[in-house]
């Protein structure tokens, strides 16, 4: 939960969304297209999530390959995670040092930058929260597969309390931008805040991956 909430990608998106947004219509219509863009961000972790989980226990059901190889390539998926978000997750260097530029392509951002500033409809902005979570599936797979691996251990009727506590988790960056924008900061000091947090982001997201990671291993080994 704690990594899909440090996830950059769809608050980069949002933030740029609802600036536009409130630039174009009222304070009440820009909140009420806000929402809509969570609710498509809802959407995507909720579909996802729930597709491996039924994979997942499908698979347990059968006996199939939940054993400690399978943990073991766990534990190198996210060592290996660890160590990109670390180095590459955030474009650096000196041209990028004050900004936030993400691991995705160029051609990817302007894309998200074109539909973040021409919404026209409530469609398309559930649409634009769907696809703003969807560019970080390779991050957020392996989350989903160790969850509803865990989620199995639990009492049955947890199972989809676990799932919906993760859909919330993950919203709370955008609701803490929404929050933002609605007691009067602008683009401008958002941006600068998420600047100023950028090397937190780096490291929460590299050690939790780690940290996963030799968990996952030692959980293998015993």
């Amino acid at each position: 939960m704690l990594i899909q909430g440090f996830l950059q990608t769809a608050p980069g998106v949002f933030a740029i969304f609802y600036h536009h947004a409130l630039g174009k219509t009222t304070a009440k219509k820009a909140d009420d297209q806000a929402l809509s863009f969570i609710l498509g961000t809802e959407i995507a972790t909720a579909v996802y999530f729930l597709i491996t989980y039924f994979v997942i226990t499908f698979f347990v059901a059968e006996n199939h390959f939940l054993n400690d190889t399978f943990l073991w390539v766990m534990s190198g998926i996210f060592i290996a995670l660890g160590i990109f978000t670390f180095f590459y997750y955030f474009k650096l260097g000196k041209k990028n040092k004050g900004t936030t530029k993400l691991f995705l392509t160029r051609h990817t951002a302007e894309n998200f930058l074109y539909h973040a500033t021409h919404n026209k409809n409530r469609t398309d902005t559930i649409l634009l929260g769907f696809l703003a979570t969807t560019a970080e599936f390779v991050f957020t797979l392996p989350l989903f597969i160790i969850s509803s691996v865990e989620i199995l251990n639990l009492s049955p009727r947890f199972n989809f309390i676990f799932i919906i506590a993760y859909i919330v988790v993950a919203t709370i960056p955008l609701f803490t931008i929404r929050t933002l924008f609605r007691t009067g900061h602008n683009l401008a000091e958002i941006q600068k805040l998420r600047v100023k947090k950028k090397l937190l982001f780096r490291i929460v997201l590299s050690i939790s991956y780690i940290a996963l990671g030799v968990l996952t291993f030692i959980s293998g080994v015993i």
